[in-house]
């Protein structure tokens, strides 16, 4: 009998790490298999965190010093035998659920539970978790961090690479920025790192991008839901103008207005690293958007930038098409909800005809209008990098329906398609159901909430007889009184 090496079954196994129940069924053959599987099936738990029966395995993990953390609440610890393996060792994540497992175990014990006990077993578990586990690489935490034992062990912590900071307590959250800031200049590990609504204030904003600043590795910042205002948007361009290690900015819903938008769109005038960049919710309005514009004119780095929810309007959108036309680096663009009109819409298509980058746009949720449709659909015919395109929601109606239509039959890259609820109806629907048949590259079409009747569907069911492409499709709410099937079996059909 042949014997495989462990390195194959390794491989073979590591395909089913997120299918556990196989995995776990796979463990029990062998001794050889089960120690291969045991690293795999508790490398990621996820939501197996929630699960009491880990917790106390947890808990049996823990030396003297992280057992002290629960001594003044007298909690009696799980007397079983210490486990054969050492699982936490190949934990390579810690998020959240741990949190509610935490939750959990208390109430299945049936402790009083409240904040002072939870993050005391929180604490416990997160240091035994960053003493133990040579592979932990992402962790998420909230006020804990304050906490003396966890701050000692993550400041001489090497292994882990992405921090999710979360902290639902004011009182917390300069203390909080102060522990962090001390573990950035220490740390030379950290690539990623997530403060999502914090709260912070202009000066905590200034605190942690000094240390930042200092910090040589982190590439990815996520700064989601903070209100930093323009104040701390203006902070914020000047460490950009300084930094060369990030890549990645999120500063998504931070209500930097237009004046923050015209300090960071000169901030990226002279940053050379950066390539994404998502400003979404932030009011940036015409003047942001315009100085954004101007600036993808000159920035030669960006990649993809999301400015959704700006409030962008007319003067905004065109900017941004007359730069589309100069720019040759963006590769994804999202305009969603931004106020573009039909003119907008043809400013953006004369854009797509002249520029060779943009591969992934969004303009759903706008009031493109029939008009807007149709140059969008005349700039398809002529583009030749764009394989996904957002229309959804634009009062496209049944002409700017059938001018897509027809680009179908001409355009040969794009891979997914969404006009859903755009008032197509069944004679856009059937043109689009035509185009199908002819199509050989789009995989990914929304029809949702298109009224596209059962005349609609009549045609698109033929029409999947013939396409053989199409892997997705969605045709939910459209009033389709019988099954499409297809000979395609790879599709997904949402009806």
């Amino acid at each position: 009998m042949i014997t495989l090496p462990n390195e194959c079954y390794y491989i073979v196994f590591n395909n089913l790490r997120h299918n556990y129940k196989n995995l776990f069924s796979c463990a029990l053959v062998n001794r050889q298999w089960c120690r291969i599987i045991i690293p795999i099936l508790w490398s990621e738990p996820t939501h197996y965190f929630e699960d009491i029966r880990l917790i106390r395995i947890f808990l049996l993990t823990l030396n003297a010093e992280e057992q002290s953390l629960l001594i003044p609440f007298k909690i009696t610890l799980p007397s079983f035998p210490k486990p054969l393996f050492e699982y936490t060792s190949y934990i390579t994540s810690v998020n959240n659920y741990l949190y509610d497992g935490v939750e959990n175990w208390l109430h299945y014990e049936r402790y009083e539970t409240g904040c002072k006990l939870e993050n005391a077993i929180k604490c416990s578990l997160i240091a035994m978790f960053l003493r133990t586990s040579k592979n932990l690489k992402y962790l998420s935490l909230d006020e804990i961090i304050c906490n003396q034992i966890i701050f000692e062990n993550l400041y001489e912590n090497t292994n882990v690479t992405s921090v999710d900071l979360y902290t639902t307590n004011d009182d917390f959250n300069s203390k909080s920025i102060d522990m962090l800031t001390k573990i950035l200049y220490k740390n030379f590990t950290l690539t990623f790192l997530k403060l999502t609504s914090n709260q912070l204030s202009s000066e905590e904003v200034k605190t942690l991008l000094e240390a930042i600043y200092k910090n040589i590795v982190l590439n990815s910042l996520d700064l989601y839901d903070n209100q930093i205002g323009v104040e701390g948007g203006k902070v914020l361009a000047k460490f950009l103008c300084k930094n060369i290690t990030l890549t990645s900015l999120n500063i998504m819903s931070n209500n930097l207005g237009s004046e923050g938008g015209k300090a960071l769109a000169g901030a990226l005038c002279e940053n050379t690293t950066l390539t994404s960049l998502n400003l979404a919710y932030n009011n940036l309005e015409s003047e942001g958007g315009k100085a954004l514009a101007e600036t993808l004119c000159k920035n030669a780095t960006l990649t993809s930038l999301n400015l959704a929810y700006n409030k962008l309007g007319s003067e905004g959108g065109k900017a941004l098409a007359d730069a589309l036309c100069k720019n040759t680096t963006l590769i994804s663009l999202n305009l969603y909800y931004n106020c573009l009109e039909p003119e907008e819409g043809k400013a953006l298509a004369d854009a797509l005809c002249k520029n060779t980058t943009l591969t992934f746009l969004t303009l759903a949720n706008n009031q493109l209008g029939s008009e807007g449709g149709k140059a969008l659909a005349n700039a398809l015919c002529k583009n030749t990098t764009l394989t996904s395109l957002n229309l959804a929601s634009n009062k496209l109606g049944s002409e700017g329906g059938k001018a897509l239509a027809d680009a179908l039959y001409k355009n040969t890259t794009l891979t997914s398609l969404n006009l859903r609820s755009n008032y197509l109806g069944p004679e856009g629907g059937k043109a689009l159901a035509d185009a199908l048949g002819n199509n050989i590259t789009l995989k990914d079409l929304d029809l949702y909430n298109n009224g596209l009747g059962s005349e609609g569907g009549k045609v698109l069911a033929n029409s999947l007889c013939k396409n053989t492409t199409l892997i997705f499709l969605n045709i939910q709410s459209n009033n389709i009184n019988f099954k499409l099937k297809s000979n395609n079996q790879n599709i997904e059909i949402l009806q």
